[in-house]
Protein backbone atom coordinates (compact mmCIF):
# COMPACT_ATOMS: atom_id res chain seq x y z
CA UNK A 1 0.00 0.00 0.00
CA UNK A 2 2.84 2.38 0.89
CA UNK A 3 4.43 1.76 -2.53
CA UNK A 4 1.16 2.67 -4.26
CA UNK A 5 0.82 5.89 -2.27
CA UNK A 6 4.45 6.81 -3.04
CA UNK A 7 3.85 6.35 -6.78
CA UNK A 8 0.63 8.38 -6.68
CA UNK A 9 2.42 11.19 -4.85
CA UNK A 10 5.16 11.15 -7.49
CA UNK A 11 2.63 10.99 -10.33
CA UNK A 12 0.89 14.16 -9.17
CA UNK A 13 4.11 15.99 -8.32
CA UNK A 14 4.88 17.34 -11.82
CA UNK A 15 3.31 20.05 -13.97
CA UNK A 16 5.27 18.78 -16.99
CA UNK A 17 3.03 16.45 -19.03
CA UNK A 18 6.00 14.58 -20.49
CA UNK A 19 7.30 13.76 -17.02
CA UNK A 20 3.76 12.84 -16.01
CA UNK A 21 3.67 10.18 -18.76
CA UNK A 22 7.13 8.89 -17.79
CA UNK A 23 6.09 8.69 -14.14
CA UNK A 24 2.89 6.87 -15.10
CA UNK A 25 4.63 4.07 -17.02
CA UNK A 26 7.24 3.75 -14.26
CA UNK A 27 4.57 3.46 -11.58
CA UNK A 28 2.66 0.75 -13.43
CA UNK A 29 5.80 -1.17 -14.28
CA UNK A 30 6.73 -1.24 -10.58
CA UNK A 31 3.24 -1.91 -9.18
CA UNK A 32 2.09 -4.78 -11.41
CA UNK A 33 3.06 -8.27 -10.19
CA UNK A 34 4.71 -10.10 -11.74
CA UNK A 35 6.54 -7.14 -13.24
CA UNK A 36 5.53 -6.65 -16.89
CA UNK A 37 8.04 -6.84 -19.73
CA UNK A 38 7.16 -3.30 -20.81
CA UNK A 39 4.67 -0.49 -20.27
CA UNK A 40 4.14 2.21 -22.90
CA UNK A 41 1.90 5.15 -23.75
CA UNK A 42 1.14 5.87 -27.41
CA UNK A 43 -0.62 9.01 -28.61
CA UNK A 44 -2.59 9.29 -31.85
CA UNK A 45 -1.21 12.22 -33.88
CA UNK A 46 -1.51 13.56 -37.43
CA UNK A 47 -4.19 14.77 -39.80
CA UNK A 48 -7.27 12.73 -40.68
CA UNK A 49 -6.29 9.98 -43.10
CA UNK A 50 -2.65 10.06 -41.99
CA UNK A 51 -2.87 9.32 -38.26
CA UNK A 52 0.24 7.89 -36.61
CA UNK A 53 1.31 6.49 -33.24
CA UNK A 54 3.73 8.69 -31.29
CA UNK A 55 5.51 6.97 -28.39
CA UNK A 56 5.09 9.26 -25.38
CA UNK A 57 6.92 6.95 -22.95
CA UNK A 58 8.04 3.31 -23.03
CA UNK A 59 9.77 1.51 -20.17
CA UNK A 60 10.90 -2.11 -20.14
CA UNK A 61 11.62 -4.27 -17.10
CA UNK A 62 15.38 -3.74 -17.33
CA UNK A 63 15.48 -0.03 -18.18
CA UNK A 64 16.13 2.77 -15.70
CA UNK A 65 14.75 5.55 -17.94
CA UNK A 66 11.84 5.60 -20.36
CA UNK A 67 12.34 6.17 -24.08
CA UNK A 68 10.11 8.31 -26.31
CA UNK A 69 9.83 9.68 -29.81
CA UNK A 70 11.31 13.19 -30.06
CA UNK A 71 8.93 16.12 -30.46
CA UNK A 72 10.61 17.11 -33.74
CA UNK A 73 10.23 13.71 -35.44
CA UNK A 74 8.86 13.57 -38.99
CA UNK A 75 5.37 12.06 -38.69
CA UNK A 76 5.97 9.88 -41.74
CA UNK A 77 8.60 7.99 -39.71
CA UNK A 78 6.01 6.95 -37.13
CA UNK A 79 3.91 3.76 -37.45
CA UNK A 80 0.50 4.22 -39.04
CA UNK A 81 -2.53 3.71 -36.79
CA UNK A 82 -3.88 0.94 -39.00
CA UNK A 83 -0.65 -1.07 -38.62
CA UNK A 84 -1.55 -1.75 -34.96
CA UNK A 85 -5.20 -2.92 -35.06
CA UNK A 86 -5.49 -3.95 -31.39
CA UNK A 87 -4.09 -0.62 -30.25
CA UNK A 88 -6.51 1.15 -32.59
CA UNK A 89 -9.43 -0.95 -31.30
CA UNK A 90 -8.75 0.12 -27.70
CA UNK A 91 -8.42 3.73 -28.84
CA UNK A 92 -11.68 3.79 -30.81
CA UNK A 93 -13.77 1.65 -28.44
CA UNK A 94 -12.52 3.39 -25.26
CA UNK A 95 -12.25 -0.08 -23.72
CA UNK A 96 -9.68 -2.64 -22.62
CA UNK A 97 -8.36 -4.95 -25.34
CA UNK A 98 -6.42 -8.08 -24.34
CA UNK A 99 -4.31 -9.95 -26.91
CA UNK A 100 -2.94 -13.37 -25.91
CA UNK A 101 0.49 -14.42 -27.09
CA UNK A 102 4.14 -14.15 -26.20
CA UNK A 103 4.18 -11.62 -24.74
CA UNK A 104 0.57 -11.12 -23.71
CA UNK A 105 -0.48 -7.53 -24.50
CA UNK A 106 -3.23 -5.51 -22.84
CA UNK A 107 -4.31 -2.11 -24.17
CA UNK A 108 -6.04 0.56 -22.08
CA UNK A 109 -7.57 3.80 -23.40
CA UNK A 110 -5.89 7.02 -22.20
CA UNK A 111 -7.99 10.18 -22.15
CA UNK A 112 -8.49 13.54 -20.50
CA UNK A 113 -11.71 15.47 -19.96
CA UNK A 114 -10.97 17.38 -23.18
CA UNK A 115 -9.92 14.62 -25.56
CA UNK A 116 -9.17 10.95 -26.15
CA UNK A 117 -5.37 10.89 -26.32
CA UNK A 118 -4.20 7.38 -27.07
CA UNK A 119 -3.54 4.03 -25.43
CA UNK A 120 -1.39 2.42 -22.79
CA UNK A 121 0.11 -0.97 -23.66
CA UNK A 122 1.22 -3.49 -21.03
CA UNK A 123 3.35 -6.40 -22.24
CA UNK A 124 3.39 -9.29 -19.76
CA UNK A 125 4.30 -12.98 -19.59
CA UNK A 126 0.77 -13.88 -18.45
CA UNK A 127 -2.63 -12.22 -18.89
CA UNK A 128 -3.43 -9.46 -16.41
CA UNK A 129 -6.04 -10.56 -13.90
CA UNK A 130 -9.14 -8.56 -13.02
CA UNK A 131 -7.45 -6.95 -9.98
CA UNK A 132 -4.54 -5.74 -12.12
CA UNK A 133 -6.88 -4.34 -14.77
CA UNK A 134 -8.87 -2.48 -12.09
CA UNK A 135 -5.67 -1.03 -10.62
CA UNK A 136 -4.47 0.19 -14.03
CA UNK A 137 -7.85 1.77 -14.78
CA UNK A 138 -7.93 3.43 -11.33
CA UNK A 139 -4.47 4.93 -11.83
CA UNK A 140 -5.50 6.10 -15.31
CA UNK A 141 -8.52 7.84 -13.71
CA UNK A 142 -6.15 9.68 -11.35
CA UNK A 143 -4.00 10.55 -14.38
CA UNK A 144 -7.10 11.87 -16.17
CA UNK A 145 -8.18 13.95 -13.15
CA UNK A 146 -4.69 15.42 -12.77
CA UNK A 147 -4.57 16.27 -16.48
CA UNK A 148 -7.88 18.08 -15.95
CA UNK A 149 -6.37 20.12 -13.11
CA UNK A 150 -3.40 20.98 -15.34
CA UNK A 151 -5.79 22.10 -18.09
CA UNK A 152 -7.67 24.28 -15.62
CA UNK A 153 -4.47 25.96 -14.42
CA UNK A 154 -2.88 26.30 -17.88
CA UNK A 155 -5.76 27.30 -20.15
CA UNK A 156 -8.18 30.18 -20.42
CA UNK A 157 -11.61 28.88 -19.46
CA UNK A 158 -13.39 30.89 -22.19
CA UNK A 159 -11.14 30.25 -25.21
CA UNK A 160 -9.34 27.04 -24.19
CA UNK A 161 -6.06 28.62 -25.28
CA UNK A 162 -2.89 28.36 -23.19
CA UNK A 163 -2.42 31.20 -20.74
CA UNK A 164 0.65 33.44 -21.12
CA UNK A 165 2.84 31.66 -18.56
CA UNK A 166 2.14 28.19 -19.96
CA UNK A 167 2.56 29.38 -23.55
CA UNK A 168 5.97 30.90 -22.74
CA UNK A 169 7.11 27.72 -20.97
CA UNK A 170 5.91 25.48 -23.81
CA UNK A 171 7.49 27.71 -26.44
CA UNK A 172 10.89 27.77 -24.71
CA UNK A 173 10.80 24.00 -24.20
CA UNK A 174 9.94 23.40 -27.87
CA UNK A 175 12.76 25.69 -29.02
CA UNK A 176 15.23 23.90 -26.75
CA UNK A 177 14.09 20.45 -27.95
CA UNK A 178 14.16 21.42 -31.64
CA UNK A 179 17.95 21.84 -31.44
CA UNK A 180 19.04 18.48 -30.01
CA UNK A 181 22.74 17.85 -29.34
CA UNK A 182 24.60 15.70 -31.92
CA UNK A 183 23.93 12.01 -31.39
CA UNK A 184 26.83 9.84 -30.27
CA UNK A 185 25.30 6.47 -31.14
CA UNK A 186 22.98 4.65 -33.52
CA UNK A 187 19.98 5.18 -31.26
CA UNK A 188 19.91 8.88 -32.16
CA UNK A 189 16.29 8.87 -33.31
CA UNK A 190 15.00 8.38 -29.77
CA UNK A 191 15.47 10.31 -26.58
CA UNK A 192 15.04 9.69 -22.91
CA UNK A 193 12.67 12.22 -21.34
CA UNK A 194 14.10 14.10 -18.40
CA UNK A 195 17.63 12.99 -19.23
CA UNK A 196 18.82 16.43 -20.35
CA UNK A 197 20.22 18.69 -17.65
CA UNK A 198 18.27 21.71 -18.99
CA UNK A 199 15.37 20.35 -19.43
CA UNK A 200 0.18 15.46 -24.51
CA UNK A 201 1.37 19.29 -23.97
Amino acid sequence: MAELVDHLAELTGFRDRELLDVTLVGALRDLLRPRPRAVAIYRSVGEAGNERWLTRARLTAGELAASADPAWIDLDQLPRREDHPERLQAYLSHGIVAVPGTPHRTFFPVATDREHLGVMEVESDAPLDERDERMVMSILRIYRNFQGLLDYSERDTLTGLLNRKTFDESFMKTVAESNPPPAADADAGRRRPGAAATGWA
